[in-house]
């Protein structure tokens, strides 16, 4: 059988995990006998055009006969299952033109794939995107810590400027002539005598800036010239010098205010479904409306156009969502045993976790050593001051990047199976929970589970997400796992 073995990474610093996949891969070839095809890859699975796995998967669609396309693992076959790429290969294996292999998960997925193995397939992409997820967070971590710290991550606002200090650490510097020019800008607009546009016309006056009115507004809002950073809604205390005082900072704010008119209060009435459901025929929102104060109907808006929309009751609505609840529920049984087997998988990525950890130890001590020796030699007199420097840098860059790995390895949290336990006891529960949530928990559960909601006529149609699809077609075909006495085994 023809065969395409596909190692991929997500970034050049993880190039060196590669050789790895390719030796598990060939050697899993040359077991089955397959002619074999590699292919490379260096891209990631969120960021870039992907263009190298978009030629390879077109090459694998217009091979002729079975085919066998290897991953070493699901992680390396997809962290973003709605990709295209992803969905055409599923679609491949469900026509019976390829098999998915994942040599080091001991899986193998073809067009007559029992249930189990295609929920296996379906838990591995949820921890698979999990695992992208959870480095997002620890990134979104540390730049958490660094503002607490009161350290600002970015380019710099204007009057202040980015600079280096000679131990190496990034900072905020004062940019004394802009610095000048927010201080006045400042003082303008307290008085209350000025506009933003006669700000502007000092401003290009006294100091040869050319600001915009959007940009004056902007950077009188801005908390950071009286010591605050303000990120997303939040305000942290930096520790850098601040070119006005909170008192000059307020006094403008209450001359800003001044001007705003009081929006008026919206007094509109919470329903459960709002803003979920499109209408099919013309891509409009469904709205709610209560009809003498006890019924709640949901129709289509009819913005693009008439198209002889009905009402439907909330209470129908319900009746078909509570179905969808009832199809992914998972039996008692299969809970159990698909729990057990997960409390095993658990252990064996805690001790590949460790294994990892002890790996990234060795390399950072490998460069620090490195560091060590390239000092001595300079201290030595052994190298130039130049060579020094340039290697010193080199390993110091080198030993970062170990470091920042590892941090991201040790705080990712062993819940992986916390994780996929709560979906199976969110699915064995689901009608009961759906039943009796409230308005924003119905929200949630349907925003977990479903995608593309819409109405056609009176009937709600839409799509379960993964592993919910998988588990819906498990309940509906009562195969949620293997008799324990079959032997049943893919095609290879």
């Amino acid at each position: 059988m023809k065969a395409f073995l596909i190692a991929r990474v997500s970034t050049e610093d993880q190039n060196d995990a590669l050789p790895a996949q390719v030796y598990r891969l060939k050697d899993y070839a040359e077991k089955k006998d397959f002619e074999s095809e590699l292919v490379q890859l260096s891209e990631s699975a969120y960021k870039g055009d992907r263009n190298k796995f978009r030629a390879i998967v077109h090459k694998i669609e217009n091979s002729e006969g079975l085919c066998a396309v290897v991953f070493d693992k699901i992680d390396r076959y997809t962290r973003d299952s709605t990709s295209d790429q992803v969905k055409i290969l599923r679609n491949l294996c469900k026509l019976g033109k390829i098999e998915l292999h994942f040599p080091s998960e001991s899986l193998i997925i073809h067009q007559n794939s029992p249930a189990t193995d295609l929920m296996r397939l379906g838990l591995g992409e949820v921890l698979s995107q999990y695992y992208s997820d959870a480095i997002s967070d620890n990134v979104k971590r540390r730049f958490e810590q660094m503002l607490r710290d009161g350290m600002w991550i970015g380019r710099a606002p204007f009057g202040y400027k980015n600079t280096v200090k000679p131990d190496g650490r990034k900072w905020v510097e004062i940019d004394a002539y802009r610095a000048e020019a927010v201080r006045s800008m400042f003082e303008w607009y307290a008085t209350g005598n000025s506009s933003l546009r006669l700000i502007r016309k000092k401003l290009r006056a006294d100091f040869a800036f050319e600001l915009s009115v959007s940009q004056l507004d902007k950077l009188l809002k801005n908390p950071f010239y009286y010591g605050e950073m303000l990120i997303k809604g939040k305000t942290y205390p930096h520790k850098y010098d601040t070119v006005i005082s909170l008192e000059l900072y307020k006094q403008a704010e209450a001359v800003r205010e001044g001007y705003k008119i009081q929006p008026h209060r919206w007094g509109g009435i919470s329903f459960a479904y709002r803003g979920l459901i499109k209408c099919a025929e013309c891509g409009c929102r469904i709205t709610f409306e209560n009809k003498k104060g006890k019924y709640v109907y949901g129709h289509c808006t009819q913005y693009r156009g008439k198209h002889g929309a009905g009402y439907v009751e909330e209470s129908e609505f319900t009746k078909q969502l509570m179905d969808v609840f009832m199809t992914i529920q998972v039996p008692e049984v299969a809970f159990e045993q698909v729990s057990a087997a997960l409390r095993a998988t658990q252990e064996d990525k805690k001790k590949l976790r460790a294994q990892t950890l002890g790996m990234l130890d060795a390399e950072i001590e490998k460069y620090q050593k490195r560091m060590d020796k390239v000092y001595e030699d300079s201290l030595d007199d052994e190298i130039p001051e130049e060579l020094y420097k340039r290697k010193f840098e080199e390993y110091r860059n080198a030993q970062k990047r170990l470091q920042d790995k590892r941090v991201n390895v040790e705080q990712i949290e062993d819940d992986y199976f916390a994780t996929v336990s709560h979906l199976l006891s969110l699915a064995r529960h689901a009608p009961k929970l759906f039943e009796k949530a409230n308005h924003e928990q119905k929200r949630a559960l349907l925003n977990l589970i479903l995608s593309n909601l819409e109405l056609s006529g009176k009937q709600l149609r839409w799509e379960l997400k993964k592993p919910f699809d998988t588990m819906a077609f498990c309940s509906k075909n009562g195969i949620w796992l293997r008799r324990p006495d079959s032997n049943r085994q893919p095609r290879s």
